[in-house]
C-alpha cells in the first residue's frame, strides 16, 4: 500500500521536466526581466497581455475590491478574523538568559520585503491571499507584494482584490508559476526582489522555488494537493465521496486517496464518486493502524480522519501538513475559515516541513552582552580554541580577562 501512495503521488513535488522548464523561464528573467515574464504570461495565461497589464498596485485594488459582493465580501472578514485570530496566538517574543556572566538574547524581527504566490485555477483564489498574508500582517512585514496569474481577459478580481486590500499588500504583480517565483527572487523594473517567497503553486512554481532558494528564503515546496482520507466502517459514505471530489477539484496533479478496512464502505463509497474523477484511488487495508502507517509513511499535505476509530487514530499521524479529525472536520473547511493555514507542504516534504506560520515572516538575532572579568568562561573557550588550532582566538578571549 505504501509503495502504490508514492506512485499516486509521482514521486514528488516536481518532475526534472519540470525543473527544467522553471530553470529556463527564470534564466530568461534573469536576463530580460519584465520583458522575460511578459513572454511567459502571453504563453501561458493572456496573449495580448502588455507590460502595463503585469503590475496593480495598492489604488487599483482598492478600486477594484469595490466591485466584491456584499456576500463575499463578509465571507473573506469572516475567515480574515478566524484566521488573524490563530495566527495571532503564534507572534513570537524575545527569548532571554541571564546569570552572572550577562545577558544573551533572541531577538525576533519581521522580514523586510515578502513575496506572496496566490495561484489560480477556474478563477481567482482570494483564500490563498488571506492565508499568505495574514501571518506576514501579524508578524509586521513592512512590505507584503502578490503574484498570482493573470486571467485571458485580462481583468482583476474583485474578491481577490478586497482580500489583498484587508492583509495590506502592496501591490499584485500579475504573473504565476516559476516567472512569478524568478521576479519575485531576482527583481525586475516593476517589482523590487523580495527576502522571501512563500505560498503554494503548482510543479513548475515548486520547481522553481527549489531553484532561486540559494538566493532568496523559501517557506515550503508546495505543489499538487493531496489528500489521504481513513475511514473506519461507521463513516458516512456520501460525505467521504464529497470530500474525495473536493479534493480532485485541486486540478493537474492533485490526487485523493481513501484507504479503509470496511469492504461495504469502500463500495458505498464507489457507487457514489463520478465515474471520470481524476485521481481518487481507494485501498482496503487489513486494519486501521496499517492504513494510519501507511498515511503517516506518505506524510502528504492532508489526512482525514472519518469515523469514531480512524479519529482515535489522530496521534499516529506524524508526518502531515494538516490533520481533520472526525465526522464534522471536512478538509475543506480548513482550505478556508477553520483558521489553520491552507498552505501546506506536499510531496512528501511534511516529514520535515510544516504548515506557513507567522515565523516563516521572522528572522532572529542573537544579542550577547558579557560583563568583564570572565575568567570562567575564558579558561573554558581558551581550551576548546587552543584545541582546535584557533590561536587568535585564544587570544582575544584571553583580553578580556
Amino acid at each position: 500500500m505504501r509503495r502504490d501512495l508514492e506512485d499516486a503521488r509521482r514521486g514528488g513535488a516536481f518532475s526534472a521536466v519540470e525543473r527544467d522548464a522553471a530553470a529556463r523561464i527564470i534564466a530568461a528573467i534573469r536576463r530580460d526581466g519584465d520583458a522575460g515574464v511578459l513572454r511567459a504570461v502571453r504563453r501561458f495565461d493572456r496573449p495580448r497581455a502588455t507590460t502595463r497589464d503585469l503590475v496593480a498596485d495598492a489604488v487599483d485594488l482598492r478600486r477594484a475590491a469595490r466591485g466584491c459582493p456584499r456576500d463575499v465580501r463578509a465571507a473573506l472578514g469572516l475567515a480574515y478574523s478566524r484566521i488573524r485570530a490563530f495566527h495571532e496566538r503564534q507572534r513570537p517574543r524575545e527569548i532571554r538568559h541571564r546569570d552572572g556572566n550577562g545577558d544573551v538574547r533572541l531577538v525576533p524581527a519581521p522580514l523586510d520585503r515578502v513575496g506572496a504566490l496566490v495561484p489560480r485555477g477556474l478563477s481567482a483564489y482570494p483564500s490563498t491571499a488571506l492565508m499568505t498574508g495574514v501571518p506576514a500582517q501579524v508578524a509586521r512585514v513592512r512590505e507584503l507584494v502578490a503574484a498570482s496569474p493573470m486571467p485571458r481577459d485580462g481583468s482583476l478580481d474583485p474578491a481577490l482584490a478586497y482580500a489583498l486590500t484587508l492583509v495590506g499588500a502592496a501591490a499584485l504583480y500579475r504573473a504565476g508559476g516559476a516567472a512569478a517565483v524568478a521576479a519575485l527572487a531576482y527583481g525586475t523594473k516593476s517589482v523590487a526582489r523580495v527576502d522571501r517567497i512563500v505560498g503554494p503553486g503548482n510543479a513548475y512554481a515548486a520547481a522553481a522555488k527549489w531553484l532561486v532558494s540559494a538566493d532568496v528564503g523559501i517557506d515550503a515546496l508546495q505543489g499538487p494537493s493531496e489528500l489521504i482520507a481513513i475511514a473506519s466502517a461507521d463513516a458516512d459514505p456520501r460525505v467521504l465521496a464529497l470530500d474525495l471530489l473536493a479534493q480532485a477539484e485541486h486540478g493537474a496533479g492533485a490526487f485523493a486517496v481513501l484507504i479503509t478496512d470496511s469492504p461495504a464502505l469502500l463500495r458505498d463509497v464507489a457507487a457514489r464518486l463520478e465515474k471520470t474523477a481524476p485521481r481518487v484511488l481507494l485501498y482496503r487495508a487489513p486494519g486501521l493502524l496499517a492504513a494510519a502507517r501507511a498515511a503517516d509513511s506518505a506524510a502528504p499535505e492532508h489526512v482525514l480522519l472519518a469515523g469514531r476509530r480512524a479519529a482515535a487514530l489522530a496521534d499516529r499521524i506524524r508526518h502531515a501538513g494538516a490533520v481533520f479529525i472526525g465526522a464534522s472536520s471536512a478538509v475543506a473547511f480548513g482550505d478556508y475559515v477553520a483558521g489553520t493555514n491552507h498552505a501546506l507542504p506536499t510531496g512528501g516534504t511534511a516529514r520535515w516541513s510544516s504548515a506557513l506560520r507567522v515565523e516563516d515572516f521572522i528572522r532572529w538575532t542573537s544579542r550577547v552582552e558579557l560583563r568583564g572579568g570572565q575568567s570562567r568562561l575564558a579558561r573554558a573557550g581558551v581550551s576548546i580554541a587552543r584545541h582546535e588550532g584557533m590561536s587568535y582566538h585564544a587570544a582575544s578571549m584571553e583580553a578580556r580577562v
